[in-house]
């Protein structure tokens, strides 16, 4: 999606002066992005495996399918991640600040750029996914008096070729276990089912 496209989107859906909750303001948005045959991505969440030094990912959520990219060594040090995970375009419809905004480069997130930059990138369309599950953490990094601190969720795709996709979602990138399973419904056009 470019800044016009966005504009339009804002202009004739009236999206932020309408009385919809958030959740029904990015469904609208997914609805008019698959109207106009526009992938954009709607969440993106961040991956962090123990061992800083193994492989950590992103997993983006587009109106169609979900890419997963390798981060490089410095997003991996770097990454602090979206604010409840939503994208920037999504993230703009559920703000207060009613401006349009200034679009800088790097604002937007282009699903065909982001598989095209790595080999070992990937995407699964949601029409072959079978199951998608979440489980809340139940590892922990603080102890104290008070109890113990969740670190990280987890996150797990089934496709329908039988492979399955595994991913630990730290906590402090993507923020808590209930907020991640809420917005990933309402994206998902499959049922995502918890575990503990």
């Amino acid at each position: 999606m470019n800044p016009s496209e966005f504009e339009q989107f804002l202009k004739y859906s009236h999206i932020r002066s309408s009385t919809k909750s958030d959740s029904e303001k990015i469904s609208s948005f997914i609805q008019w992005c698959k109207d106009k045959e526009i992938e954009e991505v709607i969440l993106r969440l961040s991956t962090e495996e123990k061992n800083w030094m193994h492989e950590n990912y992103f997993l983006d959520f587009t109106t169609s399918r979900v890419i997963v990219s390798k981060k490089s060594f410095t997003r991996k040090i770097l990454d602090t991640g979206f604010i409840a995970g939503m994208a920037p375009f999504p993230y703009m419809i559920l703000t207060k600040d009613k401006k349009i905004p200034d679009f800088k480069k790097g604002i937007n997130l282009n699903p065909s750029e982001i598989i095209r930059k790595d080999i070992s990138n990937f995407f699964i369309w949601y029409s072959e996914i079978e199951e998608l599950y979440m489980r809340k953490g139940i590892e922990t990094t603080v102890s104290n008096m008070l109890g113990t601190a969740i670190s990280a969720n987890f996150l797990t795709i089934k496709a329908t070729n039988g492979k399955e996709y595994a991913f630990r979602l730290p906590v402090r990138k993507n923020g808590p276990f209930e907020k991640i399973y809420f917005w990933l419904n309402k994206v998902m056009p499959v049922k995502v089912s918890t575990t503990y």
